[in-house]
C-alpha cells in the first residue's frame, strides 16, 4: 500500500510539473519549477485542512447551573420569517421565532460571523427553547486583558429551517475582527464566559447552521 501511496503521489507531482507552465499562468506568473511543484503538493493537505476546519466554524460548550450551553461561532446566516419560508418555500437557513431584529448579511455592520447558543437541560437534556439569553463579547488583548468595552449582541431567538423546535437557537450575526475575545452568556440568570479566538470569515451567508 505504502509503494502504491508513492507512486501515486509521484504521478501528481509529475503532472503538476508537466503542467507547470499552465499553472504559472493561473498563478499569476509564478516560476513553477518541479521543486515548486513538489512544495505546491505536499501543502495540499495542509491547505485543505485549513479550509475544512473554517467552514465548520467552532463549538465550545458550558455547563451553567442546570443548562449546559454550546457557543457556536460561524459564517454569517441570512434570516426569513415563517410567512416567508412558507410563501417562498426556502430551505436553507434561520427560521426568526422571536426576539430582537436579526442583522442581515448585507447590513451596514457588515456582519461576518454568526454567533448563537444553544441551551440544553442539563448534560442529556432536551433542547430548551424558551431560555431567557443575553449575550455579549469583548476584545482580549495579548496580555489576556479585556480591552475596549462589551458589545451586547441583540438576542435572536431562532430555527434552522426544517430542524423544527429541537433546533432552536439564539443569538444574531455580528461583526468581530480576527483575535481573541471573552463571550459572555446569561441563561435564565445563570452567567458564563466562553474564551474563543475568532478567525477571517466570508461577510456572506454561508448556510453553516445544520441543527
Amino acid at each position: 500500500m505504502g509503494h502504491g501511496l508513492r507512486i501515486g503521489w509521484r504521478r501528481v507531482i509529475g503532472w503538476i510539473a508537466a503542467h507547470a507552465l499552465a499553472l504559472q499562468t493561473i498563478a499569476g506568473g509564478i516560476d513553477l519549477t518541479q521543486s515548486a511543484a513538489l512544495g505546491l503538493v505536499l501543502a495540499l493537505p495542509t491547505l485543505s485542512g485549513a479550509v475544512a476546519g473554517h467552514s465548520e466554524g467552532m463549538m465550545q460548550t458550558r455547563m451553567v447551573g442546570a443548562y449546559r450551553v454550546e457557543l457556536h461561532v460561524l459564517p454569517a446566516e441570512p434570516f426569513f420569517s415563517r410567512r416567508d419560508v412558507a410563501d417562498k418555500h426556502i430551505k436553507e437557513g434561520m427560521e426568526i421565532e422571536g426576539g430582537a431584529a436579526p442583522v442581515a448579511p448585507d447590513a451596514g455592520s457588515h456582519p461576518n460571523h454568526h454567533m448563537v447558543v444553544r441551551v440544553f437541560g442539563g448534560r442529556g437534556g432536551a433542547v430548551v427553547t424558551d431560555a431567557k439569553v443575553t449575550m455579549s463579547f469583548i476584545a482580549v488583548n495579548a496580555k489576556g486583558q479585556t480591552a475596549g468595552v462589551p458589545t451586547d449582541v441583540p438576542v435572536v431567538v431562532m430555527q434552522t429551517i426544517g430542524g423544527g423546535p429541537a433546533s432552536t437557537h439564539y443569538g444574531n450575526n455580528v461583526t468581530m475582527s480576527p483575535g481573541r475575545y471573552n463571550v459572555v452568556v446569561t441563561v435564565n440568570d445563570n452567567q458564563l464566559v466562553f474564551s474563543v479566538t475568532v478567525s477571517h470569515a466570508p461577510a456572506a451567508p454561508m448556510n453553516h447552521m445544520k441543527m
